[in-house]
């Protein structure tokens, strides 16, 4: 189940690719070199660093929304493909574990902005340890929509 978004980076210069991984928030999740090792040249630009008694700011994109401006700033070097991440129902009931009411479940979730799903997903662990820690049921998916328990703070709840 893929829950995050992941862009492949080809270069068209020299045929590295390179893979980055963001959470549905936005934030950095992973990179990876799928071919080719980084040069110097490429550390520096990507990490920033000293080159010539002056520093060089990097263009490592820690935030989603930076990669975003590289599709159409850097374009003619790159070939940038995504796979979007799985937010349907089945993905949302498959990480529910409570598998009752899933008729109930699926009507609630197609009412649903697809913020308010992106939501549903980005809570669902922090309510998972909310529960174990409170050692309380957790409640049928249809609640957890119905109720818009996706706009708790399940992290600082006590």
């Amino acid at each position: 189940m893929n829950q995050e978004t992941t862009y492949i980076i080809r270069s068209k210069l020299n045929g590295y690719v390179w893979r980055f991984k963001y959470h549905l928030n936005g934030s950095f999740k992973s990179f990876e070199i799928l071919e080719g090792e980084l040069n110097a040249s490429q550390v520096l630009w990507l990490f920033g660093g000293k080159k010539q008694d002056k520093f060089q700011e990097g263009h490592f994109p820690i935030v989603e929304s930076t990669i975003k401006v590289w599709q159409s700033k850097l374009k003619d070097n790159f070939e940038i493909t995504i796979e979007l991440p799985d937010i349907s129902f089945n993905a949302l009931w498959n990480l529910h574990d409570v598998k009752v009411k899933k008729v109930q479940a699926e009507k609630a979730y197609n009412k649903l902005k697809e913020s308010d799903i992106i939501k549903c997903f980005l809570t669902a662990s922090p309510y998972d340890r909310y529960v174990q820690r409170k050692g309380i049921a957790k409640c049928h998916l249809s609640t957890f929509i119905n109720q818009r328990y996706f706009e708790d703070d399940w992290k600082n709840a006590k």
